[in-house]
């Protein structure tokens, strides 16, 4: 495909970046400080993505706060967690990880941990994960809203052009690289020539239910999301267009929606009032426990200063609270047993007051912070609900992320970083490597695309005998750009 012209304005630039996620806005920063021109493009009115509406769980290998803490880790240790996490998705999913990739994020994460720090973002605690973590490597981030100011100064640069509320469309290819960028911005029709470098970063692909369609059963295709709207897989789209080799489309893990730092300070009951599971174990466990209940409903419960600190996470909840003065009010409201739920909080409360580190109910060790139980009204309850947060489809990439196709060749003029990109995403499930993933291989791939660099060693090229299903996955993804929006 060669494109010679395009509608609308026509920018020129040495480096564009399309979405400003963790790993957009580390892209930028990276492709910036090495003096090229970047112009970047952002669908929203504002950069950081789903970082500022995230959990803020970041994981981190040999990190200054471990080593602090006396923490020992090693890359070996987290390359065999990371395995041992994938192996438990193998028999129920598509995965393909790719093992070079999970070490570049290790051997480069501590890195990223210090350049945050030194952007003025502060971490309050490590995050206990040890069915994931075998040791303590998941830190907390305090103010999710810190990612915006800590890169806004790479932004200002004179060197940097930020294009919000645009939407790229397709990828422009010239003598076999791609060489530009068709949009659409607030105005209408705009492009781009690129001199050394697309960079991809628009996320996942969880906002787009007909593109989940072609990849999941019906009922996570229409699971509800929480997060912003444009992860609709767009650069998906576009990269596959062009010959992109995309990866782990079907593996869309359930998982019961609901930030991680609000669950820290809630306790989920049944019907009859009664816990069932480790509110902040592994995603797939909290789906079969809720799924197990009568009925398979189940509330969160918490309290006022829960409600007060953590608004802003309560209000994404997909479906609203209800509130009472007292447990036994809240029960009736929310049909819950009361004599149950009033000996559930009770429990929980009791267990917080003492000095064990784990729940001897389920096992849980994710607590709030301080120890607080749920004692001041009103109180309140939200329903759980199953949805579709996480997708792991996405590109495949060599250690340059440099976009390859099925062959396992480097596309020339192509990057990709954050959550566009497969072999890294099957991890997911360990906790903290969304966001540490993406600003950590973000930045190689804004250094790559100012550079123009390839990696000296390909991907491994996809076998024979499987090329026509994956060609006939393109050929669907390029249908699906070309359908008309309704």
């Amino acid at each position: 495909m060669t494109t010679t012209s395009a509608p609308g304005p026509v920018h020129d630039c040495d480096v564009l970046v399309v979405g400003t996620g963790p790993g957009g806005m580390a892209a930028t920063a990276a492709a910036a400080a090495t003096g090229a021109e970047v112009h970047v493009v952002e669908a929203l009115d504002d950069i950081g993505g789903n970082s500022v509406w995230s959990t803020g769980y970041m994981a981190f290998v040999n990190a200054k706060a471990q080593r602090d803490a006396g923490i020992e880790d090693s890359v070996e240790s987290f390359v065999a967690d990371a395995e041992r996490s994938m192996d438990l998705l193998r028999d129920r999913y598509p995965v393909i990880h790719d093992p070079v990739l999970v070490r570049l994020f290790v051997e480069h994460s501590a890195a990223t941990y210090d350049d945050l720090v030194a952007r003025g973002i502060r971490f309050s605690r490590f995050i206990p994960r040890p069915l994931q973590h075998t040791t303590d490597r998941m830190l907390a981030v305090e103010d999710m809203a810190a990612f915006r100011t800590a890169f806004a100064p790479d932004f200002a640069r004179p060197n940097v052009r930020l294009f919000t509320r645009t939407w790229g469309k397709r990828l422009v290819m010239e003598e076999g690289r791609v060489a530009g960028l068709i949009a659409e911005g607030p105005d209408g029709p705009v492009s781009w020539r690129v001199r050394r470098g697309v960079v991809l970063g628009t996320g996942g692909y969880q906002s787009n239910p007909e593109l989940r369609a072609r990849h999941v059963p019906a009922y996570l295709a229409r699971a509800p999301y929480l997060g912003v709207d444009s992860c609709r897989g767009d650069g998906h789209l576009m990269a596959g267009a062009v010959g992109a080799d995309l990866i782990n489309m079907g593996l869309v893990l359930p998982l019961v929606i609901v930030s991680s730092s609000f669950v820290e300070d809630c306790i989920a009951v049944n019907q009859a009032g009664q816990r069932f599971h480790d509110e902040a174990g592994p995603y797939e466990r909290r789906v079969e426990a809720l799924q197990h209940q009568p009925g398979k409903a189940a509330h969160y419960i918490f309290d006022d200063v829960t409600a007060t600190r953590k608004s802003q996470l309560l209000q994404q909840m997909p479906e609203p609270s209800v509130s009472a003065p007292t447990l036994r009010e809240l029960a009736v409201r929310a049909g819950i047993d009361a004599a149950g739920l009033e000996a559930s909080v009770a429990a929980w409360n009791a267990f917080l007051a003492g000095t064990d580190t784990r729940d001897g109910s389920f096992g849980r060790v994710i607590l709030p912070e301080g120890r607080r139980p749920i004692a001041q009204g009103p109180f309140h309850a939200v329903p759980m609900v199953v949805g579709s947060n996480f997708v792991s489809g996405g590109m495949r990439v060599n250690e340059a992320m440099q976009v390859v196709d099925v062959f396992g060749d480097g596309i020339p003029g192509l990057y990709a970083a954050g959550d566009t990109v497969g072999g890294l995403n099957p991890t997911a499930e360990l906790g903290g490597m969304r966001l540490a993933g993406g600003f950590t291989l973000g930045k190689i791939a804004g250094e790559s695309a100012a550079a123009g660099r390839t990696a000296a060693v390909q991907a491994p090229a996809l076998q024979g005998a499987h090329q026509p299903s994956m060609l006939a996955s393109r050929i669907a993804l390029v249908n699906l750009a070309n359908a008309p929006k309704g």
